[in-house]
C-alpha cells in the first residue's frame, strides 16, 4: 500500500507532515488549488495521520440482468448502484475500511432474478446496491436505483438510497426504474433508474438507461457514474456494465425461445481528495 508523506508550503491547509495511505495515490492540479487523490477499485484501508477535510465519492455496483423466456419476451434493465457524494468533510485521524461494492451476477434461469449489486461503504456511509432484473411477470427489484420492470406491465424496483438529507454537504442519489411493456405486443421492458434520474418506461424498443450522474473527483475532469441499465425489445442480449462505474446491466429480450443472455453490473467505486496548496 503506497505511503505518502505529504509538506504543504500552505500552513492553512493543515496538512503538513501528514503521513496517508490507502488506494491508489495521484495527484492533480485545478484552478490553482493541488489535489491528493485516493482511489478505490477493491475493498481497502485509507489510513490518515492527521484530520483531512475533502470531498468524497460512494458508488455502489449496479444490478445484473435477467434471462427472458417465451417466445416475445423481455426483462428489465438493473438499476444502478447508488451514489453517495460529500464536500467539504473532515475524516479524522485514524484507519477507515473501503469496501467496493461488486456488480450483481446475471441470471441464466428464467425463474431466477438477477442478483443486486454489492454496497459500497466508507467514512460512515453506505451507497446501496442496484436492484437486479427480474423475468416476466414480476416487479423490478429495489435497489439503490431499482431495475426496470419486465413484460408483463411490471413496475420497476424502488430505491432504497439513504438521501442522507439531515447530514450537510453529504448527498445519496437513487431512483427508480420505469415501467415494462405489455406481452407479445411489441411493448419491451423498462430501463433501470440511475443516480441522476429514474428509468424510462417501455415504448416498444430500446429506451435509454436512467441518467448517471457526473463527478470529477477522481482526475478534475467528469465522469459519469450510476446510470441504469437500458430496457430492451426483440432479440437483444445483455450489455454488461463498466467496472467502477455503478452501472445497471442492460435487460434481455427474446423473440425465439429462451434468451439466457444476461450480464453482470459495473462494480462500484470509491474516491477520496483533498486540497495540499
Amino acid at each position: 500500500m503506497p505511503i505518502s508523506k505529504i509538506k504543504s508550503a500552505g500552513v492553512e491547509a493543515g496538512l503538513v507532515g501528514l503521513v496517508s495511505s490507502g488506494g491508489t495515490m495521484t495527484s492533480y492540479k485545478s484552478g490553482g488549488t493541488t489535489y491528493i487523490v485516493h482511489t478505490f477499485l477493491a475493498d481497502g484501508v485509507f489510513q490518515t495521520s492527521a484530520d483531512v477535510t475533502g470531498d468524497f465519492l460512494i458508488v455502489a455496483g449496479g444490478g445484473g440482468s435477467a434471462a427472458a423466456e417465451g417466445y416475445s419476451g423481455s426483462t428489465g434493465g438493473g438499476g444502478a448502484g447508488g451514489l453517495v457524494e460529500g464536500t467539504s468533510q473532515t475524516v479524522s485521524a485514524g484507519n477507515y475500511i473501503v469496501a467496493v461494492g461488486a456488480g450483481g451476477a446475471a441470471s441464466s434461469d428464467i425463474n431466477t432474478p438477477a442478483s443486486n449489486g454489492g454496497d459500497s461503504t466508507a467514512f460512515g456511509y453506505t451507497a446501496k446496491g442496484g436492484g437486479g432484473g427480474t423475468d416476466y411477470g414480476t416487479n423490478g427489484q429495489a435497489g439503490g436505483s431499482g431495475a426496470g420492470g419486465p413484460e408483463n406491465n411490471n413496475t420497476g424496483g424502488a430505491s432504497n438510497q439513504d438521501a442522507y438529507s439531515g447530514t450537510t454537504n453529504v448527498t445519496g442519489y437513487g431512483n427508480a426504474g420505469g415501467t415494462g411493456g405489455a406481452y407479445q405486443s411489441n411493448g419491451g421492458s423498462a430501463s433501470g433508474g440511475g443516480a441522476g434520474g429514474a428509468g424510462n418506461n417501455a415504448n416498444g424498443g430500446t429506451v435509454a438507461g436512467g441518467a448517471g450522474r457526473a463527478n470529477s473527483f477522481r482526475t478534475g475532469s467528469n465522469v459519469t457514474y450510476a446510470a441504469g441499465g437500458q430496457g430492451v425489445e426483440g432479440n437483444t442480449n445483455g450489455v454488461a456494465g463498466a467496472a467502477n462505474t455503478g452501472n445497471g446491466a442492460g435487460g434481455v429480450s427474446t423473440t425465439s425461445g429462451g434468451n439466457t443472455n444476461g450480464a453482470a453490473g459495473g462494480s462500484g467505486i470509491v474516491v477520496l481528495r483533498y486540497a495540499v496548496t
